[in-house]
């Protein structure tokens, strides 16, 4: 809560602060007598005066103002000052003097993130973290570790970038430059068209390549036969490996590599492993079991080396089944290890998610064969429909399961800080993403307009107030990022054609040039209760959506 207070204070009052800056030292440069300077509104709660300019601190936080000689039409000015009046002034000096505000918050977003460029932005690494088995990333080549260097030609240093670059190129051939071991190769492969979320977080048909994942799957096992090697040990599922013989396990994928590299004919070995007595439990002790190692087969074995230690990936496995469903009531039972799909065998929690969907969308059972207590039992469920609220544009989305839970469990990716010391470079970086966000910006608040974005994504001074709190808490770098991002916002809302903001008098100066004399009062004082209007419907809106996502959240 203190948190949330000291991060929208400093965020809003500095934005705030530029914002009116900018007013202030327009109107001085072209000489305007500025009367009042103010952050907040309402009663004064603190002021001093400075010069011919007062200078305060008022009440209601939410925004702020730069009172200028001249600038109210009902009030005249002392003749002997009227050079030194807003009304006075020329057309295009009256224009930049209220311009200048939205460009300071615009001016400010360059700033900020040169600032995040420079110190260092945390993204999500270029490391692949997990590669499902026969997904097209296996079948070109791709492992977990593999680091990417380059996508057709572009580099890359970020999960991001590599997303980025992949969009447009549905059904492209490409090459991947990686890097394994020390060693960098050049992995061809086709680009599939996947259905992900655009930057507007509707869904979308763009480029991807299936089965790469950043998050590494954790080395947690499933064990289905009680005749196994590895149950007879003592392993069971849900395990976690931390060690085979000495060598430590991190990522599932090492567990493949740790076991071929020890392995021979009848050899001991041992493996580490930690057991959670509950899901919520912490610290476990590590324990060790030993056993002996079988007759490694010639051909390559699909699940790895481990399966024929009756070991195979836990995201096969059934963690949980949801009361009630399709799943509970077709037979499955927990810790089943799903092994076809139809008539094909499966290797990911992604195949059996894909596969489910496709048999609901076409009306037919999802035909799926489990081994359980060692033995294959065939099982045929019925898949539900279910509706469920996309929370970008709030319409329904039409969803196909059975009801599981896989065992499933992914490490956070590697992380690297993006960073940029060269000032030119740096520079242009921070100009590409203001302007890149600024434009997202515009077309997000077109899809709000027409509907496909929903009037539930706005929010008040308590979403800003969280996600301050949040951003301060995450460190100075994500809280200057958030200060930007809002920046932007300010910049576009204060452009509004609306009376009352920026935006509207920039509209009554440029009818003004049209026309060849200004807008009359009462045609500005009509618009302004029209505006005025606008401006709390859009404060009620955003103040119930801050509590209706209180009362849910």
């Amino acid at each position: 809560m203190l948190t949330s207070i000291i991060g929208v204070v400093v965020l809003l009052g500095g934005l705030i602060f530029f914002h009116e800056l900018g007013h202030y030292s327009v109107a001085k440069l072209f000489g305007v007598k500025v009367e009042i300077f103010s952050l907040g509104f309402g009663k004064k709660i603190f002021s001093r005066q400075i010069g011919e300019t007062q200078y305060c601190l008022s009440l209601i936080p939410f925004g702020g103002y730069v009172k200028l000689m001249g600038d109210d039409p009902y009030k005249g000015v002392p003749a002997h000052e009227a050079e030194r009046a807003f009304c006075t002034q020329k057309l295009y000096k009256r224009f930049l003097i209220v311009a200048a505000g939205p460009i300071s918050n615009l001016l400010l977003a360059y700033v900020l993130f040169s600032v995040v460029f420079f110190a260092g932005q945390p993204m999500v690494a270029n490391r692949i973290g997990n590669v499902a088995i026969h997904s097209s990333a296996w079948e070109a080549g791709l492992r977990a570790k593999d680091t990417i260097l380059e996508v057709d030609g572009t580099p890359v240093s970020n999960w991001h970038e590599i997303e980025d670059s992949l969009k447009p190129l549905v059904g492209k051939k490409i090459d991947l430059k990686i890097e394994r071991e020390k060693t960098v190769l050049k992995v061809p492969i086709e680009v599939s068209k996947i259905r992900g979320k655009n930057a507007y977080g509707e869904d979308a048909d763009m480029g991807g390549i299936k089965g790469l994942n950043p998050n590494p799957l954790e080395p947690v096992i499933g064990i289905s036969d009680p005749k196994s090697l590895a149950f007879a040990a003592g392993l069971r599922t849900g395990d976690t490996i931390t060690k085979i013989e000495n060598r430590s396990i991190l990522v599932f994928g090492d567990l493949n590599e740790a076991l071929i590299s020890v392995w021979a004919d009848k050899k001991p070995i041992s493996i580490s492993f930690k057991r959670k007595p509950t899901p919520d439990a912490k610290d476990v002790a590590e324990q060790t079991v030993s056993l002996n190692l079988p007759k490694l087969p010639k051909e390559n074995l699909d699940l790895g080396a481990g399966t024929l230690l009756g070991i195979y990936p836990s995201e096969l496995f059934v963690r949980q089944l949801s009361p009630g469903s399709p799943a509970e009531k077709g037979g499955l039972k927990v810790g089943d290890r799903v092994v076809s799909l139809g008539d094909k065998p499966v290797y990911s929690f992604e195949e059996i998610v894909e596969y489910v969907q496709g048999q609901g969308g076409k009306g037919e059972e999802a035909r799926l064969a489990v081994e359980r207590e060692g033995q294959t039992v065939p099982l045929s469920l019925k898949t539900i429909e279910t509706h469920q609220e996309d929370p970008i544009s709030n319409q329904k989305v039409k969803k196909h399961m059975i009801g599981l839970s896989p065992w499933a469990i992914y490490h956070e990716p590697d992380y690297v800080i993006f960073q940029i010391r060269e000032p030119l470079a740096l520079i242009k970086r921070a100009v590409h993403e203001t302007n890149d966000l600024a434009e997202k910006m515009v077309v997000s608040l077109v899809k709000l307009a027409s509907g496909h974005i929903s009037v539930k994504n706005l929010g008040g001074p308590v979403l800003i107030a969280s996600v301050a709190g949040k951003s301060l808490d995450a460190g100075i770098v994500p809280f200057l990022q958030m200060m930007a991002l809002i920046s932007i916002n300010l910049f576009l809302l204060n452009l509004f054609p609306v009376p009352v903001l920026d935006g509207g008098h920039l509209l009554f100066f440029v009818l003004e040039a049209i026309k060849g004399k200004p807008v009359s009062i009462r045609t500005m004082e009509i618009a302004n209760q029209i505006g005025m209007v606008f401006i709390l419907m859009l404060v009620g809106l955003t103040l119930f959506n801050d509590i209706t996502r209180i009362i849910l959240h």
